[in-house]
């Protein structure tokens, strides 16, 4: 967390370091990032720094703190509610939300892909921080959905709905992982950059894995009763 005198500067220049921290991690992995590099750039004497700032991991952990409260802030506007419109179809909307938000927060997000894609080259102390912060919340927000999903038909109500909820997290840890390394090979530069079909291709690809959740945990139709059999032409006769 930031020092008080962080906070205390005119938003402009708090903005200004940020944003060449935030392209600093985006461009650069966690261990060849400089701080006299960093307060050069923002044009900041190096002392100041360490009166803003503990150190690297502090600065570091505050940048992916904004990024998990900027997605928190866009998927809490005008998103459809799960309870009505069935969890499955929720989380198609979180998809593809994801993708417009990746867009609009290009570097942030390629600085989360390097912390997500390699954490254990990273200090023990972004470690925890990951592990008790981002996953935990992860886990918290399958759980609920697999609660109401269960609830309202969506899943099969026999089925664990812990192990529902690891089901969840795992799949989609694992594509993510899948896609830091698809959009490394494949787009490259920046993210507005990102040639249309691309994006078509990686939306694509979690629409396969949802539908796959979709089919393997929601409740089997119910069986044809003897009414709904067709009559058959001896009997019509």
């Amino acid at each position: 967390m930031p020092k008080e005198t962080f906070f205390n500067l005119p938003e402009e220049k708090r903005q200004q370091i940020l944003d060449v921290a935030i392209d600093e991690f985006a461009n650069h992995d966690y261990g060849s990032v400089s701080i006299s590099r960093l307060v050069a750039r923002a044009g900041i004497a190096k002392g100041s720094f360490y009166q803003y700032f503990e150190n690297k991991e502090d600065l570091y952990i505050h940048l992916l703190e904004l990024l998990a409260e900027k997605k928190k802030a866009m998927f809490s506007l005008d998103h459809p509610d799960p309870e009505h419109v069935g969890i499955f179809r929720y989380l198609y909307w979180v998809v593809e939300n994801a993708l417009h938000f990746e867009l609009r927060y290009p570097e942030l997000v390629r600085l989360g892909y390097r912390a997500y894609a390699a954490p254990h080259t990273l200090p023990q102390a972004v470690q925890s921080w990951l592990q008790s912060q981002v996953r935990q919340e992860s886990m918290a927000f399958y759980r609920r959905l697999v609660a109401l999903g269960q609830e309202q038909g969506d899943i099969r109500q026999d089925l664990n709905p812990d192990l529902v909820a690891s089901i969840f997290e795992i799949i989609f840890t694992s594509l993510n992982q899948t896609l830091i390394g698809y959009i490394a090979e494949h787009i490259g530069g920046e993210q507005e950059d990102q040639p249309l079909f691309i994006r078509e291709e990686i939306l694509t690809l979690y629409h396969q894995a949802l539908n796959i959740l979709e089919r393997g945990l929601a409740p089997a139709p119910p069986a044809p009763t003897s009414t709904d059999q067709p009559v058959s032409e001896e009997v019509m006769s």
